[in-house]
């Protein structure tokens, strides 16, 4: 998300595109309101309009806790104020967010159960499959950047996509 990692990040796009090959089953999910060459590689690729990156993760959370796709025992043990984040997301439904955003519904359901990892758990014991975002300066850099970076955290922590080998969010910065 907000990165073309293929063109400012080319090493670890290589590494990607590895990882990728090795593993079939891996997939790319990009969100950018360009048409970049990192999209070009992505299973799905979700062109967003600019400045809507908040409306998606909330619509994703959404669509998560709605559809049973958290980890309600990681939520228990790791975060506080949960109730409050779900009622924040609470009206960002999968038909509004999708106009607000303007892609499709259909793939914003499907980019939900991708990042929660239970869509297709086969090889992995059951368990989840693990998420790892990777963002820079279209998250980092803008006057809502901590909402951006706090809304795609909190996918992360709903999901208990975090601490574990392979999982988490990861900026790109160029330090």
């Amino acid at each position: 998300a907000g990165s073309n990692t293929a063109f400012a990040h080319p090493i670890l796009f290589r590494r990607i595109e590895d990882a990728k090959r090795a593993n079939p089953a891996l997939r790319l999910i990009v969100v950018d309101p360009r048409r970049t060459d990192t999209a070009e590689a992505a299973d799905l690729f979700l062109q967003i309009l600019p400045g809507t990156d908040v409306a998606l993760f909330n619509g994703l959370l959404h669509l998560m806790l709605w559809e049973g796709l958290t980890d309600t025992a990681y939520i228990a043990a790791h975060t506080s104020g949960f109730d409050t984040l779900r009622d924040r997301v609470r009206d960002f439904t999968p038909k509004d967010v999708a106009a607000i955003c303007g892609i499709a519904e259909a793939d914003l359901v499907t980019a939900a159960r991708w990042f929660a990892g239970l869509d297709d758990t086969e090889g992995h014991g059951g368990a989840r499959r693990p998420t790892l975002s990777l963002y820079c300066q279209g998250l980092n850099q803008s006057a809502s950047g901590t909402a951006k970076n706090a809304a795609l955290i909190n996918l992360h922590l709903a999901t208990g996509q975090i601490g574990k080998a392979g999982a988490g969010p990861f900026s790109l910065t160029g330090q």
